[in-house]
């Protein structure tokens, strides 16, 4: 079976805005389909009120909210009580630096690397700096940008408490096995372990509980919806952290992790995404009786599949070309590399292909997307940095041979 891409296009209606563009900038944040932006116009034209009241609008409101909790929870495989909806993965990861840091002493020491996104290593170590703690790199290798778990395990010791690392960098784009990573992690130390997954949940959402994950945090807003992010708590380390609530709230878990409150609107929204990987089931496959967290799983092979169908042949160019650098994998053999695809020209700035392939109707970006560790350390200018075509199941055949015709162009 493969994806019917017509009927996921379908379900996007800033894909018919312009049919001739492409865009290729998921990774900073995906188009949102049609059933978010519906719940949020409906929420704010029908129930825009304090929610979990008795007043029919009120009661509403927070069904609302609580269909979106449920689903998600049951979509990650979670406990409700062990899902938390903030603004974002970057507020979040710093709440939790608050919550987990605060009981940290000098002598423990934690595991960071250089390969995330500066969300999922900066607050930790602020953190560790703070409490005069020894903090340890996970070195990426310094020509693929790729991590290896047997560079890990000589920093483990009975003195880590966590260790910090991404499922997939949102510059090299290849998965880290995060069930072999975290069982390799428990098997030579009592360490937690806490994965940043902005940029992995936009192609697959993973059954958490498999994972034996003890923290796990994603952004909505790059996975089809509203700007809020999700974040996994396990319930059974609740002890060993603070809450970040009013002292009146302390022991709510909605509230433990999410100092700010609820965005009442944005959080009934999240069960839009839901309600999109809901229907890309039913059309695909039976529907009757399949657990959440299964739907998702059925969902991840169609979209591995086609995604794999846009990665090769960019791939394959790139790393041909003789005025190119490409970052991570170069194939899809492995089924582990996202068609997030970062390099960098050789005869040129990244600033000004990007311009090139931007003028020709390329939604394209160049940075560091504040992976600004991992940029130098691949011995590249953190300030012009690589340029980085991002694409997603949304996304056709004909949007890469567009792009390569004019990568082709802009690269002579």
């Amino acid at each position: 079976m493969s994806l019917d891409i017509d009927f996921v296009r379908r379900q996007f209606g800033q894909l018919d805005d312009d049919p001739q563009f492409v865009f290729a900038s998921n990774a900073g944040g995906s188009y949102v389909c049609n059933q978010v932006n519906n719940l949020v116009e409906h929420y704010n034209r029908h129930t825009r009120v304090q929610p979990y009241s008795n007043f029919p609008s009120s009661a509403e409101a927070g069904d609302a909210m609580n269909r979106a909790r449920q689903g998600w929870a049951d979509a990650l495989n979670i406990g409700l009580s062990e899902l938390t909806i903030g603004p974002s993965t970057s507020m979040n990861t710093y709440v939790m630096s608050q919550a987990i840091g605060d009981l940290w002493k000098a002598d423990d020491e934690i595991i960071v690397t250089n390969q995330d996104h500066e969300a999922n290593s900066g607050t930790w170590r602020r953190k560790a700096i703070e409490k005069g703690m020894t903090m340890r790199q996970w070195e990426v290798d310094p020509e693929t940008g790729l991590l290896d778990v047997e560079q890990l395990i000589p920093l483990l010791n009975e003195k880590t408490r966590w260790v910090f690392f991404p499922h997939c960098s949102n510059i090299v784009g290849t998965a880290n096995p995060v069930a072999n990573i975290v069982s390799q992690i428990k098997d030579n130390s009592s360490a937690r372990v806490f994965v940043d997954a902005v940029a992995y949940a936009p192609h697959h959402i993973c059954d958490l509980k498999a994972m034996d994950v003890d923290g796990y945090a994603f952004s909505l807003y790059k996975v089809f919806g509203p700007h809020q992010g999700l974040m996994y708590i396990n319930a059974a380390i609740y002890a060993d952290l603070t809450s970040q609530a009013h002292y009146f709230l302390t022991g709510d878990p909605a509230k433990d992790f999410n100092p700010a409150g609820p965005q009442h609107a944005q959080v009934a929204a999240c069960a839009g995404v839901l309600d999109y990987f809901d229907a890309l089931h039913a059309h695909h496959f039976d529907n009757k009786g399949v657990a959440p967290a299964q739907k998702m799983t059925d969902i991840h092979g169609l979209i591995l599949q086609h995604e794999n169908q846009l990665a090769t042949p960019l791939l394959d160019f790139l790393d041909q070309h003789p005025d190119v650098r490409l970052v991570g994998k170069t194939t899809t053999d492995d089924n582990d590399r996202a068609p997030t695809i970062a390099f960098k020209p050789l005869k040129q700035s990244s600033q000004s292909l990007a311009s090139k392939l931007q003028t020709s109707g390329i939604g394209t970006e160049y940075g560091n997307f504040y992976a600004h560790r991992l940029i130098s350390d691949l011995g590249l200018d953190p300030e012009d940095g690589v340029v980085r075509l991002s694409l997603l199941h949304y996304n056709r055949v004909e949007d890469v041979e567009k792009i390569l015709r004019e990568l082709d162009r802009a690269l002579d």
